[in-house]
């Protein structure tokens, strides 16, 4: 058995305030992209609301609120406020999950964070190339057929994820 010396870690509560720190980069991508202060102090609010109760449905909110906001405000998306926003509501869900489950007064240590941090960069990666490949696709009207193959195509997938999961119950 190999004893690993641990030390003191960081307080319980130091996952909570990252939250409110990456919820307030979120906050400055929102506002460069035009949303009303009436919209960013709502958004404060269900931040604040997220950070005192990271399990409660406040924390869904704070990741579903700002894509809302950015849809209502523009007519065309800001494409990099838009991988923006992927990082950072992807950061906010991960910072909600893990402090829903880490009780206040609890030790933080940060080698407990090096896998799932290299979970989340290998994830945005991936993201953020699908996203590259979407704006190199063509704009405009897309033929009725291949929108037919592609809605065949996702509900295959949906049919197949169904099945992978009933055999493993």
């Amino acid at each position: 058995m190999v004893r690993v010396e641990l030390g003191a870690g960081l307080p319980g509560w130091v996952l909570r305030a990252a939250i409110g720190v990456v919820a307030a980069a979120v906050t400055g991508v929102l506002a460069a992209n035009g949303v009303e202060p009436v919209g960013l102090a709502l958004y404060g609010l269900l931040v604040v609301a997220a950070m005192a109760i990271p399990a409660s449905a406040a924390a869904a909110l704070v990741i579903g609120y700002p894509a809302a906001a950015i849809v209502v405000v523009s007519d065309e998306p800001s494409w990099p406020s838009v991988f923006a926003l992927v990082v950072l509501l992807h950061l906010l869900h991960l910072l909600s999950a893990y402090a829903a489950i880490l009780p206040l007064d609890s030790r933080l240590h940060l080698n407990a964070l090096k896998a799932p941090a290299k979970r989340f960069v290998a994830m945005q990666l991936c993201v953020l190339v699908v996203g590259a490949a979407v704006l190199l696709l063509p704009g405009g009207r897309t033929d009725e057929a291949v929108e037919v193959v592609g809605l065949a195509c996702a509900v295959g997938l949906v049919v197949g994820v169904v099945l992978l999961m009933r055999r493993k119950s």
